[in-house]
């Protein structure tokens, strides 16, 4: 279709954003505080969509750790200046004035006080309607061009002129809630270069036979990255076991990198160690004087009070313990030796991720070097902005993307309100 066959209509001095999540949302409502003009597209028919999944449906939308050292990118400087600028308190006060309390857990996460992700978007939507910001839903924006100062947004048949642009699609992660790569191709359009998306925040897939025995099993355990042989980093957390491999947080945490090297054709494997807690030492005089207790007991059920039941097999068959030993009665020393440093060591192959589909946020996107990150716009076109998780910016689990998505989005709007007021 050609844009010269568009019904074509001019609506000069007002903003266009491309993108009804977070960042989109928060952006919105800033500038139509200050009084511009602002038409929101998306195409899904609901704005949103992703925050209402978030925090298992609770919204976990910000920490109140944040720092740029919570996030994966290639200049963590760039961070700086918008989480200090829409840094914690500043969130919260957003959020209180215009009339969502927030409660924060001991470990920094931070939700809306009703505890429903419905909160959140229920009251960003009335805010930014009640401001007089246009939705335009159910639409997908084809083409952005710039011509003749101003921005060509072409959709359902029609073009239409803006003065400004803020690029708000977010990622390809969780495609199901209507997630797309738009915003890379309009980024491409300008000459941006994109830094090949890649699944983060996701869960890990194993080819580890023991894995679908384990399935549903949850620990807290220390976890280990490691890529051909070497480690990379470690970390505590929750742990849970599925029939195609490992998730929870701690695995959420460290799939960044995971994803990264998978996707080099490095050998990534997962380290456990599920007593964290105590040392080899330590370990050890624990294992021995529960033997010293248990002689009687079956080689298996004498770990039932201190493993998982459901991990006590594969631990005892796998640690290297003769398997002619049926009574905990015939263990040896070296056998608790064996024991001890399986239970802190214990390999799983990964070969492969949960992939973008299922991934919460995505690492890659719009390469920052190319982005002013005071403002937030294109330094290959003027007008044009890029906020939130098109970026190639990530954070680690436990509310760091929304608050980025938030904190980019303000930044964005303000720097437009500063310029244009």
């Amino acid at each position: 279709m050609q844009m010269n066959n568009l019904k074509q209509h001019s609506i000069l001095n007002n903003i266009a954003i491309v993108g009804a999540g977070a960042s989109g949302l928060l952006a919105s409502i800033i500038l139509g505080q200050a009084g511009f003009n602002v038409v929101v597209f998306d195409k899904n028919k609901k704005i949103g969509r992703k925050i209402l999944a978030t925090g298992n449906g609770k919204c976990n939308l910000s920490n109140k750790n944040i720092s740029p050292c919570k996030f994966h990118t290639t200049n963590k400087e760039f961070l700086k200046y918008s989480l200090n600028n829409f840094d914690y308190t500043k969130l919260k006060k957003f959020f209180e004035d215009i009339g969502l309390e927030l409660i924060s857990e001991e470990n920094g996460k931070t939700y809306p006080i009703t505890l429903q992700s419905s909160s959140v978007v229920d009251i960003l939507s009335y805010e930014a309607s009640s401001l007089k910001v246009k939705f335009i839903l159910d639409t997908k924006v084809k083409t952005i061009k710039y011509d003749k100062d101003s921005f060509c947004l072409s959709f359902n048949d029609t073009i239409q002129k803006f003065d400004k642009v803020i690029i708000a699609s977010g990622s390809k992660a969780m495609s199901k809630l209507g997630s797309c790569d738009s915003g890379y191709d309009f980024a491409k359009s300008f000459g941006h270069t994109i830094v090949e998306p890649f699944a983060s925040l996701v869960q890990l897939k194993s080819s580890n036979k023991f894995i679908q025995n384990l399935s549903g099993v949850k620990l807290k355990s220390k976890v280990i990255l490691m890529v051909n042989n070497r480690q990379i980093l470690d970390l505590n957390g929750d742990l849970l076991f599925t029939n195609y491999g490992i998730s929870g947080n701690a695995i959420l945490d460290i799939s960044h990198k995971a994803s990264y090297f998978l996707n080099s054709g490095d050998k990534v494997q997962v380290v456990l160690d599920i007593f964290p807690d105590f040392t080899k030492d330590e370990l050890n005089l624990k294992l021995t004087k529960l033997l010293k207790n248990s002689k009687d007991k079956d080689k298996y059920f004498w770990l039932i009070g201190f493993i998982h039941k459901r991990m006590i097999k594969f631990v005892v068959d796998n640690c290297g313990i003769s398997h002619n030993t049926s009574k905990a009665s015939q263990l040896n020393k070296k056998d608790i030796i064996k024991l001890s440093y399986f239970l802190k060591n214990i390999k799983i192959d990964i070969n492969d991720t949960n992939g973008l589909e299922n991934a919460e946020v995505s690492g890659g996107g719009v390469d920052i070097s190319q982005i002013d990150f005071k403002t937030m716009q294109s330094k290959l076109q003027n007008g044009l902005y890029f906020v939130g998780e098109v970026l190639d910016i990530d954070g680690q689990c436990g509310g760091y993307n929304l608050h980025w998505a938030f904190a980019s989005g303000y930044t964005c709007a303000k720097a437009i309100q500063k310029e244009l007021k």
